[in-house]
C-alpha cells in the first residue's frame, strides 16, 4: 500500500508572479481568481508535480482532470517528458477524469448527451494511456435534484450502467484500472455506498472490471443540511472509519483520503471546510481513526491511497509546500509506510 496525492489547488500560489503573490496577501486577488488564473498552468506542469511528490516522500501522483485542465491540448513532447520524469523517479500516475459540465452527463438518460460525455472521457483515457497512468477515476455524473427520484432515477442508473461498461472495457484494453467514485451530497446522485456498490456489482457481474474509489471525505458530506437536520459532528459518529466495513473486499484498489470539518459554532463562518489538512486533526479523522482506516484498507486489498487535501486560506496557500511535507510525514508514520 502506497500513499499518493492529488495536489488540487495546493501548488497554485507557487505559479503566481511576485505582484500576484502580493495581491493575494493583501486580499486584492481572491483565492477563486487566483485559481482561475493559474489552474491550467499548474496542472500542465506534471514534471513539477512529480518532483515535489518525490521531495515530500510520495510514491504516486493523481492528476486532477477537473475543468479547466490542459490535458487534451498537451503536445506529444510534453507527455513524453512527463512520462519519462515519472519513470525516472519511480512515481506511479493516475488520472482523475473530469466530472463537471459535459463530463457530468455520463449518467444522462438523454442518450445523445451521454454518448458525447463518454466520447470525451475516452479522449482523457487515451491521454492517461499515453502518459502511462495505471488507473483512472470517474464520478457517477450529476443529476438535477428534481430528477433524482422515482422513474427518472431508474433511467439514470441504466445510463450510468451503459457508461461503466463502455469505459471500463476501453480502459481495460489499455491496461488501465477503471474506478467509480462516490459523489458529494451536492451532486444529489451516487452519494451513498449502497448506490455505488450496487451498480458496480451489477456491472461486474456481467464480466466487467470496475473498482470503487471510495472517498471518505465525500461521504462525510452526508452531514450537510440537505441530508441531516442536525448539522454537526455528531451526525457522523465517533468512528466514521467503520463505514469501510460495508464495502466488499474485491472492489477496492485506489481510494481517496480527505477530511471534512464542520464549524462547531451555530451560524459560524465558514460553516464547514472541505479537505482540510489531515495532520491538523480538526475534522472527523483524528490519528486513531486513521490508524483504524489503515488496518481496514490493508485487509481489503487497497493498493493506493490518494490524499486530496486542499486549503482556501491565504496564509496556508502561501505555505502549501510545508503543509504538504508535514502532512505526508504524518500520514507515512500513521500508516506505517
Amino acid at each position: 500500500m502506497k500513499i499518493g496525492r492529488n495536489f488540487t489547488n495546493m501548488l497554485e500560489a507557487s505559479f503566481l508572479s511576485e505582484r500576484e503573490r502580493d495581491d493575494l496577501k493583501s486580499g486584492s486577488l481572491s483565492v477563486g481568481d487566483m485559481d482561475a488564473r493559474v489552474q491550467i498552468k499548474t496542472k500542465r506542469d506534471i514534471v513539477n508535480q512529480v518532483s515535489i511528490g518525490e521531495k515530500i516522500g510520495l510514491g504516486h501522483i493523481e492528476l486532477d482532470g477537473g475543468v479547466p485542465n490542459p490535458f487534451l491540448e498537451m503536445s506529444k513532447d510534453e507527455i513524453t517528458e512527463s512520462k519519462s520524469c515519472a519513470l525516472e523517479k519511480n512515481m506511479t500516475l493516475s488520472l482523475h477524469l473530469p466530472y463537471t459540465y459535459v463530463a457530468a452527463s455520463t449518467c444522462a438518460f438523454q442518450e445523445s448527451d451521454r454518448v458525447i460525455a463518454v466520447e470525451l472521457q475516452k479522449r482523457y483515457i487515451d491521454f492517461a494511456s499515453e502518459l502511462g497512468c495505471e488507473s483512472v477515476v470517474m464520478h457517477p455524473g450529476s443529476v438535477p435534484f428534481y430528477q433524482a427520484v422515482g422513474e427518472y432515477l431508474k433511467m439514470v442508473d441504466e445510463s450510468l450502467e451503459k457508461t461503466l461498461k463502455e469505459l471500463s472495457s476501453y480502459s481495460d484494453e489499455r491496461g488501465i484500472v477503471f474506478h467509480l467514485e462516490n459523489n458529494t451530497a451536492f451532486d444529489t446522485y451516487g452519494v451513498y455506498n449502497s448506490d455505488i456498490i450496487s451498480i458496480i456489482k451489477k456491472v461486474n457481474g456481467q464480466g466487467f472490471q470496475v473498482k470503487y474509489c471510495f472517498d471518505i471525505g465525500h461521504w462525510f458530506t452526508i452531514g450537510l443540511p440537505m441530508h441531516q437536520k442536525n448539522f454537526s459532528r455528531e451526525s457522523i459518529g465517533k468512528k466514521p472509519e467503520d463505514i469501510v466495513d460495508e464495502i466488499p473486499d474485491n472492489i477496492l484498489h485506489q481510494i481517496h483520503l480527505n477530511d471534512f470539518w464542520i464549524n462547531p459554532e451555530p451560524g459560524g463562518n465558514p460553516p464547514f471546510k472541505f479537505h482540510p489538512p489531515l495532520h491538523y486533526q480538526k475534522g472527523f479523522l483524528r490519528e486513531e481513526n486513521l490508524r483504524n482506516l489503515s488496518e481496514k484498507f490493508r485487509s481489503k486489498g487497497v493498493n493506493t491511497i490518494v490524499v486530496e487535501t486542499a486549503v482556501r486560506d491565504t496564509d496556508e496557500l502561501l505555505n502549501a509546500e510545508k503543509i504538504l511535507a508535514d502532512e505526508t510525514q504524518y500520514l507515512n508514520e500513521v500508516f506505517g509506510i
